[in-house]
């Protein structure tokens, strides 16, 4: 389960990535890192609730 907090982590790292580097002015690795980040955070979210109903339905 811990796995899955530290994907969702990441994700948002992703996201605000760019201003914490200072690289939001270079718009295509801005967008590149909000959209993988986003991506990422929406997997882990979805893996965290797949594996909350697995658990619930043994």
């Amino acid at each position: 389960m811990w796995q899955l907090w530290l994907t969702g982590l990441i994700g948002i790292w992703l996201i605000v990535s760019p201003w914490v580097y200072n690289f939001s002015s270079n718009s295509g690795a801005m967008w590149n890192s909000i959209i993988f980040g986003f991506i990422v955070l929406i997997l882990a979210i979805w893996a965290s609730a797949a594996n909350k109903n697995s658990r619930s339905s043994d």
